[in-house]
């Protein structure tokens, strides 16, 4: 079995024990959140679509990979469960990838490409009180 193979049973037995939980436990609404599925958008950017992870998180990207024309690109990976994800203004262009995560351990890859292109399709929205834009997961879709 292969490492994708593996994420994705690992992926899919997360998500039934987020049912027993819930099962279990009615009055509070377990989720995989935050860095868990954050983690597990750069394991398949990494096995996936040939990003070099960082060693250790930064700021802005979560890693690098060689394009087309042999130059390397800083990679961010925005990962989530819902059909909508936000962006925060980058320093630089670089790769935007973009998962969304389903229960049965699959993935689908909503966008694949510049940063910039994404950020400036939002100039017109207001970013929240933490500089944050948010795009809905059919828009990065249209812009891909």
């Amino acid at each position: 079995m292969g490492q994708i193979d593996q994420l994705k049973g690992a992926i899919r037995n997360l998500y039934k024990s987020v049912v027993e939980l819930n099962n279990a436990f009615p009055e509070r609404k377990f989720t995989p959140d935050g860095r868990m599925v954050g983690d597990m958008g750069e394991a398949i950017a990494s096995l996936k679509f040939h990003v070099i992870l960082d060693e250790k998180s930064k700021r802005d990207w979560d890693g690098c990979r060689i394009n087309k024309n042999h130059k390397e690109r800083k990679v961010q990976v925005k990962t989530t469960q819902k059909n909508e994800t936000y962006l925060k203004k980058p320093p630089c262009d670089g790769d935007l990838l973009v998962f969304k995560i389903n229960n049965d351990g699959g993935y689908e890859c909503c966008y694949d490409g510049s940063i910039m292109k994404v950020w400036k399709s939002l100039k017109d929205k207001n970013p929240d009180i933490n500089g944050a834009k948010f795009i809905k997961l059919s828009k990065l879709k249209k812009l891909n």
